[in-house]
């Protein structure tokens, strides 16, 4: 279910809780969940537009050694995730994962925020491998865009647990948090129609994997 962390993994960690960059740098999970949706994306983004969502909002890097450094990180990790998506090895990193109690958001949560911020950025992307899909594939893609529906709301529900309950609660349901845990076993595999529901959508849109995987 999870991944063995990488050398390109261990240094963004490092670099992610380092002094220099901690408060400029969004969360290491948070960075893998982005780079996961970056790689998942029908279409995937130039460099120059993503890296940039690694950053928190109104922080910038103080060097161009700095810039580099994560630069060549990322696109390390970019190009490894997008090796195990190849090879169908499509797991969570090691580390994340699910703490249904406590005060702190669980690895996960912050693991789907980042995955979330990413699909956000990349929503045109996905809307216009939709819209041209219509054409041809109207038949599979209300069942397509249903899945792609589910998935979002598995993300949404563990990016935010206490929300997700209180909304729940709102619905009539008190049991939500007492069966998260065995609602996360069924995580694996909504990753997996996650980036399955993108190489479906690929057809439809310029292929890049070719190019970042190199």
């Amino acid at each position: 279910m999870h991944k063995i962390e990488s050398p390109s993994q261990a240094s963004l960690k490092l670099l992610c809780g380092s002094k220099a960059l901690s408060e400029v740098l969004h969360p290491y999970a948070f960075i893998q969940g982005l780079v996961f949706a970056v790689a998942a994306a029908p279409e995937i983004p130039m460099p120059e537009e993503w890296l940039p969502w690694a950053i928190k909002t109104n922080n910038q890097l103080t060097s161009t050694e700095q810039a580099d450094k994560l630069t060549d990180i990322l696109m390390k990790v970019l190009q490894e995730q997008l090796k195990d998506m190849s090879e169908e090895k499509i797991a969570l990193p090691k580390d994340v994962i699910f703490t249904p109690q406590g005060q702190e958001p669980s690895p996960v949560a912050t693991w789907c925020q980042g995955l979330l911020y990413g699909h956000s950025q990349l929503e045109s992307v996905w809307q216009q491998a939709w819209n041209k899909m219509k054409v041809s594939e109207k038949t599979q893609m209300q069942q397509l865009q249903k899945d792609l529906s589910h998935c979002l709301y598995m993300f949404t529900t563990f990016a935010d647990v206490p929300l997700a309950v209180k909304q729940a609660e709102n619905r009539g349901n008190d049991q939500l948090l007492n069966i998260l845990p065995k609602i996360f076993l069924s995580f694996p595999q909504t990753l997996k129609t996650y980036v399955g529901l993108s190489g479906r959508l690929v057809d439809f849109l310029p292929n890049q994997f070719e190019t970042f995987q190199k």
